[in-house]
């Protein structure tokens, strides 16, 4: 699978990928018992990563990566060995190397959390036509990693209409 994002799919996945993903937690205590985490709310996920293009579409696909950053809306973003995120581009740096020509890359997404609910109420919820495990854990704010985990599907296509999934 090759990285993509708002249809520009990268010649060659960048070198280096790093997904950071984070809870904001509030310490709680009293003088008879032990202090405690309770966990507020989860922060959006952040993607980072680098890599290199090489020939003469280097600076085309780096000034198509300038031209994204002034787009408003979010998009799926795909990249090898992660489950996709709805994110924007809020990041794009680049630089020609002298020594062999190559455009060198960094990029910072940010995960789009305007539509994720941000409370839970249900312990499952019911999979609508056409649904597959990344569909249901955008639609209920939870990592497809907890969906699959907290179901027997054996692939996150593996999810059929109608059918309950656990989600807490």
């Amino acid at each position: 699978m090759k990285a993509k994002y708002k249809g520009f799919e990268f010649p060659v996945n960048p070198s280096c990928l790093e997904v950071l993903s984070s809870t904001n937690c509030e310490s709680k205590g009293s003088i008879s018992t032990n202090s405690f985490c309770e966990n507020v709310f989860v922060n959006p996920t952040i993607v980072t990563g680098q890599g290199e293009l090489h020939g003469d579409k280097g600076g085309e696909y780096c000034s198509l990566f300038q031209n994204m950053l002034k787009g408003t809306s979010s998009d799926w973003l795909f990249i090898p060995g992660f489950a996709p995120i709805k994110a924007f581009l809020t990041e794009f740096k680049y630089c020609r190397s002298v020594s062999n020509g190559a455009y060198q890359y960094s990029f910072k997404f940010v995960e789009d959390c305007k539509s994720k609910p941000t409370k839970r109420y249900a312990a499952y919820t019911i999979a609508q036509r056409g649904e597959n495990a990344f569909d249901i854990a955008d639609r209920c704010g939870i990592t497809v990693d907890d969906v699959m985990s907290l179901n027997d599907f054996k692939s996150p296509f593996d999810v059929g209409e109608g059918e309950k999934v656990v989600i807490i």
